[in-house]
C-alpha cells in the first residue's frame, strides 16, 4: 500500500474497509485526523440579557430544554444581541454551531414584541434548505406555544406551493416566509403588488448560506437584491438584513457586495468541528475497466459503514450515478445482512413529497444510507450523520468542505469522511493534497457587481419595477434608488438606461434571467438515444470534437455527430485516445489595474480577447503509443473575457535559478502549469471558471464567463498566494520529474512533456524572491486613466 496513515487514524476503520474490499493493498491512501474543538458558552449574565432583551424570559429557557439545549453559545448571545439592537448583521460561524437559532430567536421575538406586525422573509439558495430551515423554525415556535405564547406561524413558498396556498398567503399572510432568489425573482418583485399584504410590513430578511451566492449565481442574486430593496424603499420600506454563512474568508465584504449594506460582523473566533478522521484514497484499478470496479468499491464502503452502524452519506457526481449506486448498493445489501429498504437515493427531479419522505427518514433512522447530489450538500440538519464518502471530488475545495460538513453535527462522536478519487488528473490531484486543505484559509467570496454583461440582462426589470423612463439621454434616477444600488451599479445603470430605448407597455420577461444559467450552453450527450449526460459547449470544443474519443466516468466513447443540443456518441475500444491540435492567442484589450516589481517584471488585470484554435487531432493506440490517424480540421472561436497577466521583459531576470539557455516562453509555460494547479486551493471557484495560457512573455489566468465573476481581479491580488500553494503542492510530490499530481498537465503523457518538477519550482521561487524584494522597496501601481505607473509609497 502507498499510504500516508497517520498513527491517530481509526485504524480499526480502515481494516473494516479491507475486509469488506471497499480498500486494497494497492490503494494510495492519505490520511488526517481533525480533533475536536467546541464553541464557548454563553455566561449566565449574558443568558440573562438575552431572555430580558427578547422578553421572552423563562419561557424560552424551557423552550430550549426540550430542544435539549441546555445553554447559547457567545457568538449567538453576540449575535442575538446585535439583531435585536437594529443593526444589519453577518455571521459567520462553521457547521452545527447554531447558526440559526441566533437568527430565529430574535425574530421570533420581534414578531411577538410587535403583535405580528413585523414580517419577515427567509430566503436560502436550494429548495430543500428552505425545507430544512422551516422545520427548524416551527420546533422552535412549537416549543414557544406550548408555554403560552401565540404561534408564531410560517411557510415555505417554493415551485412546489400549490397555487390556491400561494394566493391564500398573498391575501391573507403569516409572520414569516421561507423562499429561494427564484421565487424572490418570478413571484415576490414579478408580482409584487399581489404581495404587498405581506411586504408591507417586512422588518426582516434573512440570508443563510451566502457562501452559495459566488460566481455567475452570486452576481446575479446581488442584482437580484438590489433590485428587492430598490422596489421596497420606493414604498417606504427598509428591512433589517441578516445573514449568515459557515465557510466564507471575508463575511463584510461579501455581505456588503451582496447587499451594499454595511454590516456588523459576528464571527465564532474559532473553528469548531467534532473529531473527524479523513481517508482520501486514489484507488489502483485498470483502466479498462475502471468505472465498474470503482462503482463497487463505493458500495461495499457503503455497506461497511452501514454494518457498523454508522449512518452514512455518499455524494455522486451525476443523477444517474446516484440511481446507479443506490441500486447496486440495495442489491447487495442483503448478503451482508442489511435490508435493502436502508438505502436511498435522493436527488433532483424527485417530487417534493418524496424528497420530504428521504429527509425525515434519515431523521429517524429509517434510513441508515443516501446516495445524493449536491441537493444535500449545504445547510440541512438531516440528522447525526457518522460518514460522508465522496464519489469523486466536486469541482471546487469550497464545495468540498460543504459536503464534509454533512457528517458529524453533533460532538459526542467521531466522524469519517471517504474520498475516492475519479480516474482524471483534478480528483489525482486533490487527493494527494489532503494537508492543504487543512492549512488553506477560509475562501474569499466572489461576485462582480461590475459585470456588465450579466447586469444588462437586469435593466428591463429594474426599469419597470422602479418606474424608470422608457427613454432617456440623462435619466433621473431618485436618491432611494440610488442608496439601494450603490454608486458603481447606479452608473452602470444610467449608463445603460441612457444607451437604450424600451418598447411603451410591454412588461419585461422574467422568465428568460436565469439565476444560476450561465452564458455556456449545455449540451446533452447521447448514446443510443439515452442521455448519460451533459457537457458545456466549452468542453465541446476541447474535448468532444467530431471524431474525438471522450471519457464519461470510465467508459470511452467516440463523437459520431454534434446536433443543435446534442452530442450523439458511440462505444469505442478502450485504449483509442484522441489528441487535439489546439493552440490560443490572447489580444490585451483594455487594461483595468496593475502593479510593478523592479524593471522585469509586472502584473495586470483587464479585459482580453481569447482566439481559441482547433486544427485537428491524432488517433492514439495506448497500447503502443503509435499514430493510428492524423487528421485536420479548421474551428475557432473568440471570448470576450477578463483576465489576470504577468509580463516578463527579458529572460535574464530568472538568471539565478535556471540557465541562460532557457527560452522565456519555456519558463513561462512552467509557472502557467503553477498559476493552473495552485488556482483551485486559493481562489473561491469551480475548475471549469478559469483557464490558463503562457505566451512568449506573458502567463495569463482568465475567466471563462464573459465579463468575469471577479476571479481575474482577485488574482491580481493574491497571485503570490496562489504560486506559494502551488510550489508546496510540487515540492511535497513524491514523484521525481513531475507527473500528473503535481505539475504535468491533464491529458498529457508525462513522457512527452516540456515540464520539468525542478524547473517549476526554479521559476515560482524566483518570482516570489522578486515581489518580496520589490514590494517592500519600490512598488508600482497603474494609473489606468493616463497609462502611467505611479508609486505606493506615496
Amino acid at each position: 500500500m502507498n499510504a500516508d496513515i497517520r498513527t491517530d487514524i481509526d485504524l480499526g476503520f480502515i481494516q473494516y474497509l479491507k475486509e469488506f474490499d471497499a480498500l486494497r493493498d494497492n490503494d494510495e491512501i492519505a490520511t488526517h485526523v481533525e480533533s475536536a474543538s467546541f464553541p464557548a458558552f454563553a455566561t449566565d449574565a449574558e443568558m440573562n440579557e438575552v431572555l430580558k432583551k427578547t422578553g421572552l424570559g423563562s419561557k424560552l429557557l424551557e423552550a430550549l430544554r426540550r430542544m435539549n439545549i441546555s445553554k447559547l453559545y457567545k457568538h449567538q448571545v453576540e449575535a442575538i444581541l446585535a439583531i435585536l439592537g437594529g443593526q444589519d448583521v453577518v455571521l459567520e460561524a462553521g457547521t452545527a454551531s447554531g447558526k440559526t437559532l441566533s437568527f430565529n430567536i430574535p425574530v421570533v421575538s420581534q414578531i411577538l414584541k410587535e403583535k405580528f406586525k413585523a414580517h419577515a422573509l427567509v430566503i436560502h439558495p436550494m429548495k430543500a434548505v428552505s425545507n430544512d430551515q422551516y422545520r427548524q423554525f416551527t420546533t422552535l415556535t412549537e416549543h414557544l406555544t406550548a408555554q403560552g405564547l401565540n404561534k408564531v406561524e410560517a411557510w415555505v413558498v417554493d415551485g412546489d406551493t400549490a397555487k390556491e396556498h400561494l394566493g391564500w398567503l398573498k391575501e391573507t399572510p403569516v409572520p414569516v416566509l421561507f423562499t429561494n432568489p427564484e421565487m424572490l425573482h418570478l413571484t415576490f418583485l414579478q408580482a409584487f403588488d399581489k404581495w404587498r399584504p405581506f411586504l408591507s410590513r417586512l422588518r426582516y430578511v434573512i440570508l443563510d448560506e451566502i457562501h452559495e451566492y459566488r460566481g455567475y449565481f452570486g452576481t446575479n442574486v446581488a442584482f437580484l437584491l438590489r433590485r428587492f430593496f430598490a422596489k421596497l424603499a420606493l414604498e417606504g420600506i427598509r428591512p433589517q438584513v441578516i445573514l449568515a454563512t459557515a465557510t466564507c474568508g471575508n463575511p463584510l465584504e461579501h455581505a456588503q457586495r451582496l447587499t451594499e449594506r454595511n454590516c456588523t460582523l459576528v464571527r465564532l473566533p474559532n473553528r469548531v468541528n467534532p473529531e473527524r478522521h479523513y481517508i482520501f484514497v486514489v484507488p489502483s484499478l485498470p483502466e479498462h475497466d475502471f468505472m465498474t470496479i470503482y462503482k463497487l468499491r463505493i458500495a461495499l464502503a457503503t455497506l461497511a459503514a452501514v454494518s457498523k452502524g454508522m449512518s452514512t452519506i455518499v455524494f455522486c457526481p451525476s443523477r444517474k450515478m446516484v440511481e446507479d449506486l443506490a441500486s447496486w448498493t440495495r442489491k447487495k445489501a442483503p448478503e451482508y445482512g442489511i435490508p435493502a429498504e436502508l438505502i436511498a437515493p435522493y436527488k433532483s427531479g424527485y417530487t417534493s413529497e418524496q424528497r420530504r419522505s428521504v429527509e425525515e427518514k434519515l431523521r429517524e433512522g429509517e434510513i441508515r444510507a443516501v446516495f445524493c447530489t449536491n441537493a444535500l450538500e449545504i445547510g440541512i440538519d438531516i440528522g447525526r450523520l457518522d460518514v460522508c464518502i465522496l464519489a469523486g471530488f466536486p469541482d471546487s475545495v469550497l464545495s468540498t468542505w460543504q459536503r464534509i460538513g454533512r457528517v458529524g453535527r453533533s460532538f459526542d462522536k467521531k466522524a469519517y469522511v471517504l474520498a475516492y478519487a475519479l480516474n482524471n488528473p483534478f480528483d489525482k490531484l486533490l487527493a494527494a493534497q489532503l494537508e492543504t486543505f487543512f492549512t488553506k484559509p477560509l475562501d474569499q467570496i466572489l461576485v462582480a457587481i461590475n459585470n456588465e454583461e450579466i447586469f444588462e440582462r437586469h435593466v428591463p426589470l429594474i426599469r419597470h419595477e422602479c418606474g424608470l423612463p422608457h427613454s432617456s439621454r440623462s435619466p433621473n434616477i431618485p436618491a432611494v434608488i440610488r442608496d439601494a444600488f450603490g454608486p458603481s451599479v447606479t452608473q452602470m445603470l444610467a449608463q445603460k438606461l441612457a444607451n437604450r430605448n424600451f418598447a411603451k407597455g410591454i412588461k419585461p420577461n422574467y422568465g428568460s434571467l436565469s439565476l444560476r444559467g450561465n452564458f455556456d450552453h449545455v449540451l446533452k450527450l447521447v448514446h443510443k438515444g439515452t442521455e448519460i449526460g451533459e457537457i458545456s459547449a466549452t468542453q465541446q470544443f476541447r474535448e468532444a470534437y467530431l471524431g474525438a474519443i471522450y471519457q464519461h466516468f470510465g467508459t470511452s466513447y467516440k463523437v459520431i455527430s454534434h446536433l443543435a443540443d446534442s452530442i450523439e456518441l458511440e462505444l469505442e475500444e478502450s485504449y483509442l485516445a484522441t489528441e487535439g491540435k489546439f493552440w490560443t492567442n490572447i489580444d490585451r484589450s483594455e487594461t483595468l489595474a496593475g502593479r510593478r516589481f523592479g524593471e522585469q517584471v509586472a502584473t495586470y488585470f483587464g479585459k482580453i480577447t481569447v482566439y481559441e484554435n482547433f486544427g485537428g487531432y491524432r488517433l492514439i493506440d495506448t497500447r503502443t503509443q503509435s499514430c493510428l490517424e492524423d487528421t485536420k480540421a479548421n474551428s475557432a472561436r473568440q471570448l470576450s473575457v477578463r483576465g489576470f497577466w504577468i509580463h516578463f521583459e527579458d529572460v535574464a531576470v530568472f538568471d539565478q535559478s535556471l540557465n541562460h539557455d532557457q527560452q522565456l516562453k519555456h519558463l513561462l509555460f512552467h509557472l502557467e502549469q503553477l498559476l493552473r494547479i495552485g488556482a483551485p486551493f486559493i481562489l473561491p471557484c469551480d475548475r471549469h471558471d478559469f483557464a490558463t495560457h503562457s505566451s512568449a512573455d506573458c502567463v495569463y489566468l482568465y475567466e471563462t464567463v464573459p465579463g468575469g465573476i471577479g476571479i481575474a481581479e482577485k488574482t491580481l491580488e493574491i497571485w503570490p498566494e496562489i504560486i506559494r500553494t502551488a510550489l508546496d503542492i510540487v515540492e511535497k510530490c513524491s514523484c521525481k520529474r513531475g507527473c500528473p499530481k503535481c505539475i504535468i498537465p491533464p491529458r498529457t503523457p508525462v513522457e512527452e512533456t516540456k515540464v520539468h518538477k525542478e524547473h517549476a519550482l526554479a521559476v515560482g521561487r524566483r518570482l516570489l524572491e522578486l515581489y518580496h524584494r520589490f514590494a517592500s522597496e519600490s512598488p508600482m501601481r497603474l494609473d489606468p486613466a493616463t497609462g502611467a505607473w505611479v508609486s505606493e509609497l506615496l
